[in-house]
């Protein structure tokens, strides 16, 4: 009689979505190890955390908002956040209702208010334990997006909307776009072309992680 291999369920523990909102609230997420790591070691632990958080967000977002002309009121922070063993965000559930089918005026409202009242917030309170590194995250932000336009891309949708604001310096209120142009081609020593991050995610300085192929830095060390 065969045996059944049983494999272990993940686990994960549950939080409100809003705790990204306050860093008061957020500290309760950091590893037990967090005190022993250096100031760039913190800093490149809070981007990989980012990087989970702004895949599981902004990445279907994005695609959403173009191929489906929808868009879930992230900014509203409700619902639960499913934190895996790593203590990174893994699911978030219940985040909202869709939007109906937008107009392209419409997604552009929906999109500031992503920007402005999601994107903003979330980095601001990252930042408070990364040194006050508001760059990374933005940027981390931004390659998640960029990542979800091409699904939408993929799929023949209209991402005007998007691609207006990745290559605009500045926003329409004014303000500095620090979601523009994440990535950029370049050319390497073979002659062939590349995507490569305008910032390092910094993720590299954990001793598990090496430089992907899009950073930007050519020569770094984990320090």
């Amino acid at each position: 009689m065969s045996q059944m291999l049983m494999t272990a369920e993940p686990v994960f523990t549950g939080v409100p979505a809003s705790i990204v909102c306050q860093p008061e609230t957020f500290s309760s997420l950091l590893p037990a190890h967090w005190q022993t790591l250096s100031s760039a070691g913190k800093t490149a632990w809070i981007s990989l955390w980012s990087q989970w958080y702004f895949a599981g967000t902004l990445l279907g977002w994005a695609d959403q908002l173009c191929s489906e002309h929808q868009s879930c009121p992230l900014w509203e922070f409700r619902g639960q956040l499913q934190i895996n063993d790593r203590g990174c965000p893994e699911h978030w559930l219940n985040r909202g209702n869709l939007s109906g089918s937008l107009s392209e005026s419409q997604k552009q409202q929906q999109l500031d208010l992503l920007i402005h009242r999601f994107i903003a917030p979330v980095c601001q309170t990252l930042a408070v334990f990364a040194a006050n590194n508001l760059t990374v995250f933005w940027s981390n932000a931004a390659v998640r997006l960029w990542q979800g336009m091409q699904r939408a891309i993929e799929k023949q949708a209209d991402v005007r909307v998007l691609q207006e604001m990745f290559s605009a310096p500045r926003l329409a209120d004014d303000q500095v776009n620090r979601l523009y142009s994440p990535l950029r081609r370049v050319i390497k020593e073979d002659g062939s072309e590349q995507m490569q991050r305008r910032h390092c995610c910094l993720i590299f300085r954990l001793d598990e992680f090496e430089k992907c192929p899009s950073c930007p830095l050519q020569k770094c060390s984990k320090n």
